[in-house]
């Protein structure tokens, strides 16, 4: 029997759409990875020890961070990459804000908990970071192409797990192309979902009567767009008239049960991290810290130490006196 080009006509066009129709069966294995290998809690941990078993930085995953201008969104961005790393996931920069050397000042400071890193803490800093760490050196302003070319050679030629990109206004469209902004977190998380990696993108908040009014995911400038896709808002907010008192909302978790919830922070100046109250700033190098609140008790810790030795050494045991020898002399008056 002969086939000619009419007869191969009707199958030319199926394609990927009759290709990803499955059955449900298809599916039951990654289903019970979720629920009884622990998926569901896979991904980097927060900073904030509270979240460690309600909330995770998964892969394949889109995270708005917003805040104003000043309320610590980069700060809080590069503390969540710091903690990332210590759990073992390579981390990758692209702020256009703030070079790298900025970005590592920082990082310096929140790692050893020094207000000004010494020598050492740089060298241990740059030690621990090899190989977990870089940055995308540009400042200014991306095409959201070039952004995902980026982060797609990442993954491929570097292993990056999580991905900052500081922030949505820097890239190449004006602040009222809503559509762009749509594309550009549209993009950003089909590529999280494409290569499993989890991207965070920071973004910023409409202003409100008042610094001092809380914000949620409402507050978000720009697209309704930019909170509708993303699979988690954290929203972060400053009280400046008490500069070290903030607070963390976690006002959308889609795959999440239970994880939203608002809590109210500390930020220690000295080191630049953000924490909760009872659980203080963590030193990643084994540096003493100096300044600030891990400062302050690490110096009185060690004042206590030093007196405990010094009564340590000058207690001795006692014995009592012979005055036999002194028995029949007289005592002057």
């Amino acid at each position: 029997m002969e086939i000619n080009d009419n007869d191969l006509k009707k199958y030319s066009d199926i394609g990927s759409v009759q290709r990803k129709i499955k059955p449900s069966s298809d599916f039951a294995s990654e289903v019970m990875d979720y629920y009884l290998s622990g998926e569901k809690l896979t991904g980097a941990k927060l900073p904030i020890k509270l979240f460690d078993t309600k909330f995770r930085l998964r892969p394949e995953e889109l995270t708005v961070l917003a805040g104003i201008n000043g309320a610590g969104k980069s700060l809080f961005a590069s503390q969540c990459m710091l903690s990332a790393m210590e759990q073992g996931f390579k981390c990758l920069s692209v702020s256009l804000e703030m070079s790298p050397k900025a970005q590592l000042a920082r990082m310096w400071r929140q790692a050893s908990l020094q207000v000004e890193p010494t020598m050492e803490a740089g060298l241990q800093f740059t030690k621990w970071s090899n190989d977990k760490l870089w940055f995308y050196d540009q400042h200014g302003t991306i095409n959201p192409k070039t952004l995902v070319s980026v982060l797609r050679y990442a993954y491929d030629k570097l292993g990056i797990n999580i991905v900052l990109v500081d922030s949505l206004m820097t890239m190449s469209m004006n602040s009222d192309d809503w559509n762009g902004q749509k594309q550009v977190v549209q993009s950003l998380a089909n590529t999280a979902r494409h290569l499993g990696i989890h991207v965070i993108l920071v973004a910023h908040a409409r202003k409100g009567q008042s610094v001092k009014d809380r914000l949620d995911k409402w507050s978000v400038a720009g697209s309704s767009d930019i909170t509708n896709r993303a699979d988690n808002v954290i929203i972060l907010g400053r009280l400046f008239d008490e500069p070290e008192d903030a607070y963390l909302s976690l006002c959308k978790a889609r795959h999440f049960d239970g994880a939203e919830m608002d809590l109210d922070l500390k930020l220690d100046m000295a080191s630049m991290n953000y924490y909760h109250d009872g659980q203080l700033p963590h030193r990643l190098l084994q540096t003493p810290p100096q300044g600030g609140i891990m400062g302050e008790l690490e110096r009185v810790a060690l004042t206590e130490g030093i007196n405990e030795t010094i009564i340590r050494k000058t207690k001795r045991p006692f014995v009592p006196a012979d005055y036999s020898s002194y028995a029949n002399q007289s005592v002057r008056p």
